[in-house]
């Protein structure tokens, strides 16, 4: 074969590969799409939102933020969305709600965006100079996943599903400054700001990790202490992680065997999907209380809620009964003899204070949370009352029309007893908001549907 030939040759070849190359086009997701949501951020106007489609089908070649609005008829209204990279894990808003920051599991990093204007009128924006599809990608290690800001916002602290690292990243420099180990799969991170601690779950063992990460005059130091969780029975897998409304308590929610490779859950006599409440006390793990559920567990979303309840400690009170019982007394009363009411018309000024003072010390101040745990297989949501660490209620999903098995949950408060609660369908591509109203006759009351 002559020198010209294999030129010709190859040079065709280059031809027709570079022609195929120019003809595939990249697929961009619609501005408002759902699909498999991994994470929700409720803005404090308290209707404003965004949730964050991972693609982790694969279905397009973009994740997406989307910007939502709930508008005075209560329905959904589209503002603006952002690409990211696929495939998405879970995001970060700034406490000024200014930035968020997302991770990226497949491209191995993280991008930062900004949130501008106001409520009623917000907007995702990529940063300034950033060219292409979204921003440039902050490399880490492989796999970033839970993410969560240090108290004054200076620092991002990363977590890696795949090998359990920590990386920490200089927001102001945007630069990884400081690369930690971990165990194995960590599900979730948070932010203790009672002990300064940060707190890790995972998914391959019964440990809580306990991170101290603080800046030197030096350095920016990282110590990270195992804390073994001494369970009732066997168990591992720790798919969530919440801190209580009140900061005093922790929640983590157990799934116990589970195999990757099937995607089944695993059970025997010796184990049980639970809710393990426990404390930190002098960097020790403590269990308070534990509760045993059926099925397999996903994720978990708190509500803390505070109200006046009776004294007796009136379990019924949530419920709007005691409300009602403490009315029918007050008709009781009202009914008294009228006889006895004339006789005692000159004493009524100072009886009424005393009575007043007899009403306020029959009543205090509780203070719980509502545990929302997600229950896939079951198409079922528990909500757990901590006070009484007991099943409240369920929100079921099997009398739906369309399948929903529910798995990532995001929680949010507006009142004393009021909030909001999402339930990503994360492989059904749907989502349900609800509304919380602890006061009401309907506590949970569905608002709509992202699909």
């Amino acid at each position: 074969m002559s020198k010209l030939f294999r030129f010709l040759l190859l040079t065709a070849f280059a031809a027709v590969f570079l022609s195929c190359d120019s003809d595939t086009k990249l697929i961009y997701p619609p501005d408002d799409v759902v699909n498999r949501i991994t994470d929700f951020y409720f803005f404090n106007d308290g209707k404003s939102f965004i949730y964050l489609s991972s693609n982790m089908n694969r279905k397009y070649d973009f994740g997406e933020m989307v910007l939502m609005e709930i508008d005075e008829e209560g329905d959904f209204v589209f503002k603006n969305s952002l690409l990211i990279p696929s495939i998405a894990g879970k995001m970060a808003v700034s406490s000024d709600e200014k930035d968020i920051f997302v991770t990226t599991r497949d491209k191995h990093g993280v991008i930062k965006a900004k949130i501008a204007g106001k409520s009623g009128s917000y907007r995702l924006q990529y940063e300034e100079g950033t060219k292409g599809d979204y921003p440039d990608i902050l490399k880490t290690k492989k796999e970033p996943y839970a993410l969560v800001l240090n108290e004054d916002e200076s620092k991002l602290l990363v977590t890696h599903i795949l090998n359990g690292e920590l990386s920490v990243v200089d927001v102001a420099d945007w630069k990884v400054i400081k690369t930690s180990k971990l165990k194995y799969g960590v599900t979730e991170i948070l932010y203790d700001k009672n002990s300064g601690y940060f707190l890790a779950s995972h998914r391959s063992s019964g440990n809580i990790s306990l991170i101290e990460a603080k800046e030197t005059l030096e350095d920016f130091v990282v110590a990270v202490k195992e804390l073994p969780i001494d369970l009732p029975t066997k168990g591992f897998d720790v798919r969530s992680l919440k801190q209580s409304g009140d900061g005093e308590l922790f929640y983590a929610v157990f799934q116990n065997s589970y195999n990757e490779n099937t995607y089944d859950y695993s059970y025997d006599e010796d184990t049980a999907p639970q809710i393990v409440t426990f404390k930190i006390e002098d960097k020790t793990l403590k269990i308070v209380k534990t509760l045993t559920v059926r099925g397999n567990l996903g994720e978990m979303a708190v509500l803390p809620y505070s109200s006046e309840v009776a004294d007796n400690g009136d379990e019924e009170d949530d419920d709007g009964e005691a409300a009602d019982d403490r009315d029918a007394a007050a008709d009781e009363d009202e009914t008294s003899d009228d006889s006895d009411v004339a006789e005692d018309e000159e004493e009524s000024a100072d009886d009424s204070d005393a009575v007043e003072e007899e009403e306020e010390s029959k009543t205090t101040q509780r203070i719980g949370d509502l545990i929302f745990v997600s229950a896939p297989n079951d198409e079922k949501v528990f909500v757990i009352d901590s006070a009484r660490n007991s099943i409240r209620d369920t929100i079921s999903y099997r009398d739906d029309k369309k399948d929903c098995k529910p798995y990532q949950l995001y929680a949010k408060s507006t009142g004393n007893t009021t909030g909001y609660l999402f339930v990503s369908c994360f492989q059904n591509d749907r989502a349900y908001l609800y509304s919380i109203d602890l006061m009401s006759e309907e506590v949970i009351k569905k608002i709509g549907v992202l699909e």
